[in-house]
This record gives structure tokens, C-alpha cells and sequence, in this order.
């Protein structure tokens, strides 16, 4: 794994030490840049990134996992709130300075801006397909049978019109 950061970056806390720290940043940044595999999103992972940027509301892993890394959108929304989070606290008491930290090398790595690509080819894709879907049901050869109010209750056929021109 890639080494983005080392203990020197950070200050130790109460509870975390620096070494600890690091880990947490270097292990969060391959997760992303590898394509938040769900295979790398560990419990360790979970733990520390369920208390960091803001995120306090999922039950466990998977229902984080399933808000956050289910499809190229939810892991845009995940990238754009990261970059967006303000980074709260004392870094002596909290994991605020991995954060910004975290910040600084995604959008160093650009990586906004290639995962909101990647959820809008996939939203163009997802459109695209139910597109043909539609159209294959309600406009290819489909006809609406119209009945006529001269022959109706008469077993002739009734007048048929298409749905386009």
C-alpha cells in the first residue's frame, strides 16, 4: 500500500497515537483511490471513518457501506461531502488533522472531479438504458386500439391508431 502519510504529519491523542493516525489516513486514501472496493472497507475502517467527517448515523458497516459505496453517485456524494466537511476540533483530542490532511491529497489527486465523471456517465448510462426500455415499449409498432362509437358492441375490428407518426 501506498504511503501518503507518516506519524510526523500528525498529533497524538488522548486515546490515538500519531503512528495510529497515519494508518487510518493511508488505509482511508487507498480504499478511495482503488475504487472503494467493499473487500477493503474493514471494520478498522468503518470504526474510525463512522467517527470522522461528520458521520454518526449508521447502524454498521453495511448500512454505511450501502449509503455511501453502492454505486459511482453515492461515492460522488461521499467524495463531495469529505471535501466539503469542515473539520472540527482540537487535533490533540480529535482525528481533525487527519481529515484536512485527507482533503489536502484528494484534491491534490483530483479525485472530486473524477469520481463526479464517473457518476455522471453512470446516471447517462442508467438514463439511457430505461430510455430504450421506454421506447421499446411504447413506441416501437405499438398501436392503441380506439373504439368507435358506430360499431361499438359489434365484434368488427375497431379503428387503430398509432402512437407516432
Amino acid at each position: 500500500m501506498y504511503t501518503f502519510f507518516t506519524a510526523s504529519d500528525f498529533l497524538p491523542t488522548k486515546w490515538s497515537t500519531a503512528d495510529e493516525k497515519a494508518q487510518f489516513g493511508n488505509t482511508l486514501l487507498y480504499f478511495m483511490l482503488t475504487g472503494f472496493l467493499a473487500g477493503r472497507f474493514t471494520e478498522k475502517l468503518y470504526t474510525r471513518l463512522s467517527m470522522c467527517y461528520g458521520h454518526i448515523a449508521h447502524f454498521d458497516r453495511q448500512g454505511f457501506s450501502e449509503t455511501w459505496f453502492d454505486s459511482p453517485e453515492s461515492i460522488a456524494s461521499f467524495v463531495n461531502h469529505l471535501m466539503q466537511w469542515p473539520c472540527h476540533g482540537d487535533a490533540g483530542y480529535t482525528f481533525s488533522d487527519v481529515e484536512r490532511a485527507i482533503q489536502r491529497e484528494a484534491a491534490r489527486l483530483n479525485l472530486v472531479a473524477k469520481v463526479n465523471e464517473a457518476a455522471a456517465r453512470s446516471t447517462q448510462q442508467r438514463e439511457l438504458a430505461l430510455l430504450a426500455t421506454l421506447e421499446n415499449k411504447y413506441r416501437r409498432d405499438s398501436v392503441v386500439l380506439m373504439p368507435n362509437s358506430t360499431t361499438a358492441g359489434r365484434e368488427e375490428p375497431a379503428e387503430q391508431l398509432p402512437l407516432i407518426a
